[in-house]
């Protein structure tokens, strides 16, 4: 089961200061989530973020010991273990697990809670590619393969799909009407043309007019 699960502004946690941290971080970030990186030593690249004030370092060694671990995980709302060390993320999945966190540890699927798939995003339009933990590199492959296929008119249509949506819910309750004119919209050939021409405000009018249209023929109706 694939779960986009919305972090923004919550507290996460990333075990690991290092290139496989610091690409955890940067997903994470890209989310707005609040980051803290817990480890020994630092990517160049996390020292500026955390120079910056975008993220929290805790420049600390990190044993086996349950209590040192569990209270950087309390009260987080999920936890990366990313080190190169398998029995610490080992230890660190454990722990999340007793305190209600849920946990990845990266390379280590038998020990996860989830998978952290391949993503790529079109403005709003995210992708996620997932192997079960078996093959990165496949869900690597994969994912540029598909985001050649979702181009930026995907991502101005969807835009307009939203805003035709919400203005739909007020004029129009007859649900299989609505629907079918979404589809009208998501299949207008002017609405279409703006968006090729980056019209978005333009092609949001025309749906505006048809959503009005459509109003109107349901009042008579009833």
């Amino acid at each position: 089961m694939l779960i986009d699960l919305r972090v923004e502004g919550k507290k996460t946690i990333v075990i690991g200061g290092g290139t496989l941290g610091e690409r955890k971080v940067k997903s994470l970030m890209r989310q707005q989530a609040e980051v803290t990186i817990i480890s020994e030593s630092f990517t160049q690249a996390l020292r500026d973020l955390g120079a910056q004030g975008k993220v929290t370092l805790v420049e600390q060694r990190l044993g086996n010991e349950a209590t040192q671990l569990r209270n950087h995980i309390r009260d987080s709302m999920l936890v990366f273990a990313a080190t190169n060390d398998p029995d610490l993320n080992q230890q660190v999945s454990k722990v999340a697990r007793e305190s209600r966190v849920i946990v990845c540890a990266v390379d280590m699927p038998e020990i996860c809670d989830f998978y952290s798939p391949a993503v790529f995003q079109r403005g709003s339009i995210r992708v996620g590619i997932c192997t079960d933990g078996k093959s990165p590199i496949i869900s690597k492959v994969l994912k540029e393969r598909l985001s050649a296929e979702v181009t930026e008119i995907d991502s101005l249509s969807l835009e307009v799909q939203h805003h035709a949506r919400e203005l739909a819910k007020g004029k129009i309750n007859d649900s299989t009407v609505r629907r079918d004119t979404l589809y009208q919209i998501l299949n207008d050939s002017e609405i279409n043309g703006k968006l090729e021409s980056g019209k978005l405000e333009e092609a949001k009018t025309v749906a505006e007019t048809l959503i009005q249209a459509a109003s109107q023929t349901q009042s008579s109706d009833d």
